[in-house]
Formats: structure tokens, sequence, C-alpha cells
């Protein structure tokens, strides 16, 4: 349940963020199209390409679409206006991930394209110009995906689908332009003309009601399920009863009734569901809010390679009184996450100790959330006591040299691990698998103060040896920066050491 607790205090925390927006009952369920950038380097940009749709009436209900007034492109940023507020471009995007690949809806209009080319005209409208006989072309995934369920769900007019289409064959070789840097992703957002103004999906009351629908709509599915049953459940997070209740494989990718990790391998039923973390409509709400910070903030891709390590605060006290309290440094981690940390250890074993830490390692494999580990109740001052730990290895295998204080960081001892196993990792897919499970078990193991099998490691190391030294790319590498046979053979021994001081104590 820790884990579930924290990622709910984060929802909390976002909500209070929220209570004065426009959208308050609904934006703990929005989500930031792409991440937003913490810089403007070339790299890092993202464009979003806006379609201006000309209406009889904006307010309407039903909006009766004459067709494409305008098409621009701004900086994706740029929609959260001069701070570029994340709020703000939540706001306005009305954004939220589709349900699957396989639905013929999305929650909002918009529509990702992805980095541009030289040949984009060609991928908008497929080779011949006739992106109806075209089912890989952009234009057609646009109208089957996006479009044509806002005229069939009685939100436009009757063939008002036609109508912007058609326009947007007219200006392709604008929307061509706009979407012609390689590398560079852009995404199509629709948007009503109001005079000289684009109004965002977000600021739009069709486009609202479309977007509550949808996010209603399995839960008015499930409501005629239980009617039948009419089964009174409890909450897992507030214990309040209900008779209709929401279960964590909507929220989590890796919460999956089929497959036995985080839920039990069995058939979703009724009964099981009951069981297994239900929960109500608020907490799924908050606990969906909370999610989204988790992706947004508190994830770290520069500790293992291919390997997402989701680092989520939960505080131990209460929380407003320590939020208060708190130091400056604390406060921003809270604020900003440890998204881009390159010291992650280091900056987590700073912080005030009101503070423990969930450490979860998972893997993104296309649409699924593969879970690796997940480490429980770290308190910063465990940390701290690893990094002193290192510090001694270090002192002990450097007594000649000065040691920097980069060198000593628990980063290093955690980088040095990563590096030992896949220096040990042969050319083979699968070997590499092998010492990904073995780094993930290691640093999990002395994350959670359990005892990590070094005699395992150690085998492993000596029989390798003799194939490794007898390399001579291994002994003495012909590329610049890969580290000789040498340095790698004292690293190992800097390991080693380091874990038995971590399974002594």
């Amino acid at each position: 349940m820790s884990f579930l607790q924290a990622v709910y205090s984060l929802g909390q925390m976002a909500g209070e963020a929220y209570k004065d927006s426009p959208l308050a009952d609904i934006l703990n369920f929005l989500q930031l199209p792409y991440p937003l950038p913490e810089d403007e380097d070339e790299k890092n940009k993202v464009f979003a390409i806006r379609v201006w749709i000309d209406v009889t009436d904006k307010d309407a209900e039903v909006l009766d679409i004459k067709g494409v007034a305008k098409i621009d492109r701004i900086e994706y940023g740029a929609i959260g206006g001069y701070e570029r507020s994340e709020i703000k471009i939540k706001e306005r995007c009305l954004y939220r991930d589709p349900v699957g690949s396989n639905v013929s809806w999305r929650f909002t209009p918009l529509y990702k394209l992805g980095p541009g080319g030289k040949n984009s005209k060609k991928e908008l409208a497929g080779e011949n110009g006739v992106w109806q006989d075209n089912k890989d072309c952009r234009f057609y995934k646009l109208y089957h995906s996006v479009l044509n369920d806002y005229e069939k769900s009685g939100y436009f007019t009757v063939g008002s689908s036609d109508k912007i289409m058609s326009d947007m064959v007219e200006q392709i070789d604008r929307i061509a332009e706009f979407w012609s840097e390689r590398n560079i992703p852009c995404f199509m957002i629709f948007g009503l003309k109001d005079a000289e103004r684009f109004l965002y999906p977000g600021e739009i009351n069709a486009f609202v009601n479309y977007f509550k629908d949808k996010l209603n709509q399995n839960s008015l599915n499930k409501s005629k399920k239980s009617k039948k049953s009419a089964r009174i459940t409890y909450c897992s997070l507030c214990g309040k009863t209900a008779q209709e209740l929401k279960t964590l494989d909507k929220i989590f990718k890796f919460a999956t009734f089929d497959k036995p990790n985080f839920l039990p391998g069995t058939a979703k039923t009724a009964e099981v569901e009951e069981k297994v973390f239900p929960v109500c409509d608020s907490c799924y709400e908050t606990l969906s809010a909370g999610k989204e910070e988790m992706e947004k903030r508190f994830v770290n891709l520069n500790t293992i390679p291919k390997i997402s390590l989701y680092v989520i605060p939960e505080i131990i006290s209460d929380r407003q009184e320590f939020i208060r309290r708190a130091a400056d440094q604390t406060r921003k981690f809270l604020k900003y996450g440890v998204r881009n940390e390159r010291q992650l250890f280091r900056y987590l074993s700073r912080q005030d100790e009101g503070l423990v830490y969930h450490f979860l390692f998972a893997e993104v494999n296309q649409a699924q959330l593969i879970v690796h580990s997940l480490v429980e109740d770290v308190p910063p001052t465990h940390l701290q006591k690893l990094q002193e730990l290192w510090t001694k290895t270090c002192q002990t295998y450097n007594f000649n040299d000065e040691i920097s204080d980069e060198k000593c960081t628990l980063d290093t001892a955690i980088s040095q691990i990563v590096a030992v196993f896949i220096s040990l990792a042969g050319k083979s897919e699968q070997e590499e698998k092998v010492m990904k499970d073995k780094i993930i078990f290691v640093i999990s193991g002395i994350l959670s103060g359990e005892a990590v099998g070094i005699k395992e490691i150690k085998t492993l190391i000596v029989s390798r040896m003799s194939g490794l030294i007898n390399d001579p790319d291994w002994l003495k590498p012909s590329g610049k920066h890969n580290m000789p046979g040498r340095i790698k053979i004292k690293g190992m021994a800097e390991v080693l050491d380091f874990l038995y001081r971590v399974n002594w104590r």
C-alpha cells in the first residue's frame, strides 16, 4: 500500500494546484501531449500545427462547421503562455492518451504526426494524393481515429468532418512545409476561430463535453452491469463503501488481471475485482493525477540503460506542516521531481528526513510497462549511509590518489555496478537481458537493505575473466571512450568491496 499511498499523495498535491482551474473537475485526468522541455534547444523542440475551424456558433453544443479558416504553427511551449505553464497547456490541449491503438476515437481533437521529413506530403495523403484509399497515410488515420467520431457522437453536424478534410487537402502544401524538419515532432490540434483568436479545445464547450462523455463511457457501461448484482464493496484507500468501484488496471499499465505481476493473474470478475485494490471515483481521480505526476516528474532514465526508474516520494508526517517547514531544496524536489537529475542518489540523500522513497524499476515495451522490481520505504538516511560506505571503498582503493567528490557519490557506485555487469555481458541480446536483471537485483538489494549474493557475482566474474583478458580490444580498447581492462578489473574489486561492506552492515 505504501507505493499507492505515495502516488495518491502526489495526486493530492497536484489537485491543490488545480483547484482554481475552470476545468478543475477533470484536470486530474488531463495529460501533457509531450513532456515540456526545460530549454528550447533544437533537439528538444516540438511544434503544434493549429487548425483554425470556422463555425456558425462557437458556443453551440453541436458545432456547425463551415470549413478551415487558417492553418499556422507555433512552438509547443507557447501554448502555456509567456510562463510556459503546464497547467495552462493541459487546460487548453484537453489531452489524454487514447485507451488503446484499436479504438476509432480520441479524447481530444489532437493528432500526433511524429517527426517530419522530406516526404511529408506523401506521408500526409499517400502516393497518389487520394488519402481515402490509403490506410497508412496520416490524413486517413486522422479522419478515422479522431474527427469522424465527433460527427458520429453528435458533436459535429453531418458532413463537418468531410469539410475539414477537404480544406486541409487544399492547404496540404502548407501543412507539409510545417511538418518538414527531420527529428522534430509535430502534432495537429483543432480549435475554433474566434475573430483573431484561436480557441483551444479546452476553451470550447463541445470539445469539453465530448471529453467528459468519453471519460465516463466505461463507468456507465460498468454501472449497467453493477446494477444486476448490486454488490456493496469498500474502497481500498479511503474505506468508503460504494456500489461502483474501479480497479488499478485502469490507471497503471502494469496492473493487469491476465498477467501474474502486479495483480493476481486471473480472470477479471466481480468477485476478484472487489478483493484487488478497488477504489472509489474520488480516489481513482486522485490516483490518476498522481500517476501523471509520477510519469512526468518522478522518473529517471539515466541510471540503468533502457530502464525507467521511478522515484516516488512519500511524506510520512503531516503533509501541510512538512511542506511549510521543509527546506527550499525539498520543496523544489517535490515540485520538479527527478526527470533530468544526473546525480540522482546524492540529490535524494540531501532531502529532509520527513520523506521516504519508493523505487519502481520498469521497462517500456511498446504499450506495456513491465515491472522488474519495487523497493518501498527507503529514507534519505539510508542513502547517506550507503554513500559513506562507498566513500570508504574509494579511500581503500585510491589511498595514493586524490579522490574527487564526484567519485565518492553513491551515483558513482551505482554507475560502477551497472558498468561491471555490462562489461561481463556477451554480445547476444539474451546475455544483455540476463545482466540487466542482475543489475536490477543488486541495486534493489542495496536500496532495500537486503544482503546481496556476492559469491554468485564473484563466480560470474571469475568465469568470464579468462575470455576477457584474452581479448585484445578488452585489454586495450580501440574506442576513445572505452576503459582499458585493468581499470575495469579495479572497478570490479571496488564493487565487490562495497557490497561486502553493505552486507556486513
